[in-house]
């Protein structure tokens, strides 16, 4: 591996946004589909429910963290019902899957979303069966990036130093907590407005592109 990266030993990555692009349009589904279970919850209207979805996402980082701690919502039943969304909007990915296996040590999942939405993705993508494991909300109690407790629990649980550790993720501001434990962060940038002042000193090294990223440190590998 490219010598920046040859003491990395454990490759995390973050799911949506991460592992597909914004083409898919699969997180827009999430969204309405977060704002369809707050109306029926509520019986409200469908912009009070939008409301009510991003009040919750800004106070508790997740709508779900909103519904559990003021409403008491089983967290399962609600993740069944906001991803049941269409996985055909996804495409296998051959190449990135062999970039990704190639990648020397482990290779991990650390995302938002629950572990069955997880697989479904990846299943969709090709990727099924690359990574060790998926670090979901769940095992995060619930608790969602950027929290730096979760990020705690995702090294103590699986056995991880920070320090031989890369984590991949879309959103720059999931990357401070990353950064502040030692690990290697990479941003893949799809252009969303954000505070450069606020989010540089988390980030080091940003990407347009995942598979473009990986192949061109493989390249490196090769001609060296």
């Amino acid at each position: 591996m490219h010598s920046r990266f040859d003491h990395i030993d454990s490759w995390i990555f973050d799911l949506d946004l991460t592992l597909y692009g914004p083409e898919a349009n699969i997180m827009a589904q999430v969204r309405d589909r977060i704002a369809l279970y707050v109306e029926r919850f509520f019986n409200i209207s469908s912009d009070a429910a939008h409301h009510i979805r991003h009040t919750y996402w800004k106070k508790y980082g997740t709508t779900l963290g909103g519904l559990m701690a003021e409403h008491s919502v089983d967290p399962h039943g609600y993740l069944d019902f906001v991803h049941d969304v269409d996985m055909s909007l996804l495409h296998p990915a051959p190449d990135l899957r062999g970039q990704i296996e190639a990648l020397p040590g482990r290779k991990l999942i650390f995302t938002n979303a629950d572990a069955p939405y997880a697989r479904r993705v990846l299943a969709a993508r090709g990727l099924d069966g690359v990574f060790e494991d998926i670090f979901d909300i769940h095992r995060m109690q619930h608790v969602p990036k950027p929290a730096s407790v979760s990020y705690d629990r995702l090294c103590n649980e699986l056995h991880i130093d920070p320090a031989r550790a890369l984590f991949v993720e879309d959103s720059a501001h999931n990357l401070g907590p990353a950064k502040a434990l030692g690990m290697t962060t990479i941003w893949v940038n799809h252009d969303i407005a954000v505070d450069r002042a606020d989010t540089a000193p988390f980030i080091d090294h940003e990407i347009a592109d995942i598979s473009g990223w990986l192949s061109s440190i493989h390249t490196i590998e090769r001609t060296i």
